[in-house]
Order: structure tokens, then sequence, then C-alpha cells
């Protein structure tokens, strides 16, 4: 022979695996089945809570936004309001609405149907028509 001839070690014994074994009494598939029905209560009342707790998430979620659009809606109407209380607001719309002036200036005050018309030269040309515009659009000018 041209090996060693060693003679081979048996493996240890594998320790007992502990097997589950269900009863076989009825009166242990009743506690089996109560324990069942108990355990499947429970996870359905914690999915119900984690539902519960996300829902709330995404209304806050929403409540924040809305809270954010008023008040950047509420920083513009205060910058508003900071207009409208100034001078200059206010002695504009003197001016505007009962024609008033500051001290030392002249008012100026042109009765209706008193404008002279625009020099035709300023005068906007009239507006072509809807269709000829389209029409200039697509398929480029006429001229």
């Amino acid at each position: 022979m041209t090996g060693i001839d060693i003679a081979a070690e048996a493996p240890p014994p594998a320790a007992p695996r502990r097997r589950l074994r269900l009863p076989a009494s009825r009166g242990g598939i009743a506690w089996l089945v109560v324990l069942l029905i108990v355990g499947t209560l429970l996870a359905v009342q914690f999915g119900r809570q984690v539902y519960l707790n996300w829902e709330i998430g995404q209304r806050a979620d929403a409540i924040e936004a809305q809270i954010a659009a008023v008040e950047a809606e509420n920083a513009d109407l205060q910058a508003e309001l900071d207009y409208l209380r100034s001078d200059a607001y206010v002695s504009a719309e003197a001016r505007r609405l009962a024609n008033l002036g500051l001290p030392g200036e002249q008012v100026l005050i042109i009765p209706p149907g008193a404008e002279e018309p625009l020099p035709v030269q300023l005068a906007a040309p009239p507006p072509k028509p809807l269709l000829q515009q389209w029409v200039e659009l697509f398929f480029g000018s006429g001229s």
C-alpha cells in the first residue's frame, strides 16, 4: 500500500434537537388555539397603531405646509400694510383722490375731454386680425 492506514474517528454524536411537540390532548389544542387568537389580536392592534401613527405624521406634514403658506401670506400682507401706513402712500392717495399737492406745488387739473389726441407717429397701429396672426405664426409673413 502506498498510503498510511489511519483508523477514521467517528464523528461526535450530534446534540439531540428539541422538537416542538404539539399537544395531543383536547385541552392542549384548545390552549394553542387561544394563544393563536390572542397573538393575532395583538398583531392586528399593533398594526393598527402603526398605521394611525403614520397617518398622524402625514396630517402633521400637511398642516405644517399650510402653516408655512399662511406665514408667507402673512409676511406679504404685513409688507403691504407697512406700505399702506407710510407717508408715501398717504400722500399719493391724497393727490390721486382729492387732487391735493404738497405746499409750494401747483396742481394742474385737466378737465375730461380736453386732452389732445396722440400724434399719428406715436399712435399704435391697429392690431391684425387673429386669423392673420395665426397664419403668420405658422407659415411666416406673406410679405
